[in-house]
């Protein structure tokens, strides 16, 4: 039982580090690609898609693995 706790926690800290990374990547992408259309400078056709990616796998983490409220000895109706 305290291993479990541990790796729960352990998996909670993984998850925020990711989450801030993702965040932090997507910060930098849109204040660059607002630069480049300012400055005149020809974005790169795949600068969206690698934005969308970011802000993909960013819905992806921050959403819950199970539905709240549930809990795991639960019957499924």
């Amino acid at each position: 039982m305290r291993e479990r706790r541990r790796v729960e926690g352990l998996q909670e800290w993984l998850y925020l580090v990711i989450g801030s990374a993702l965040a932090l990547y997507l910060v930098i992408g849109v204040i660059a690609w607002t630069w480049m259309i300012f400055a005149g400078v020809e974005v790169p056709a795949a600068f969206g898609t690698v934005l969308a990616a970011i802000v993909g796998s960013l819905a992806g983490i921050l959403s819950p693995l199970r539905p709240p409220g549930r809990s795991e000895g639960a019957p499924d109706a």
